[in-house]
């Protein structure tokens, strides 16, 4: 198992691309689940894990979609800042107190270089409750993989962040 996902990549890109969302998830569980981590301290690590695991700059200028380009680089600077504090604000929290695990079930490569991860987030304390998410990542330059989009259960977040900016 590979326990530094955001450095290396194996020479599957299709085996890489389970373990980094399964690495991913473990992350989550260790560093941002654990109901004793404060909350500064939650953030903190959701921060970290966010500007490593995601292609912040990609979701940033998709969510604004024709905007972005009517906008000044301090404006884009300005927004991808604010946009990315509004993503840790909202969804650190939400991973408090969570006991579960990830499961990837697929990836399968859409075209070069990019790639679709299916998982499970099996909440142990409500099997009812359990989410199917769909990882888009891609390979980047330097070889590390880097999510663009995520599905739950169908809804993406790109679409929804994308709606509720607009």
């Amino acid at each position: 198992m590979n326990f530094f996902p955001f450095f290396s990549i194996a020479n599957d890109p299709l085996v890489s691309s389970r373990e980094f969302i399964e690495d991913l998830g473990k992350k989550v569980i260790s560093e941002i689940s654990d109901p004793k981590i404060e909350r500064s301290t939650r953030k903190l690590n959701f921060r970290k894990i966010y500007f490593e695991a995601f292609d912040n700059k990609y979701i940033t200028k998709f969510v604004l979609g024709r905007h972005w380009k009517a906008i000044d680089s301090n404006t884009k600077n300005e927004f991808l800042d604010s946009f990315n504090e509004y993503i840790i604000q909202v969804y650190a929290p939400k991973f408090k107190g969570w006991n579960g695990e990830f499961k990837t079930i697929s990836s399968t490569n859409i075209k070069k270089n990019l790639y679709l991860v299916e998982m499970l987030l099996i909440n142990k304390k409500n099997t009812t409750s359990n989410l199917k998410l769909d990882w888009r990542i891609y390979l980047n330059k330097k070889n590390k993989f880097q999510i663009i989009d995520v599905n739950i259960n169908g809804v993406s977040m790109l679409i929804t962040q994308r709606a509720e900016f607009a």
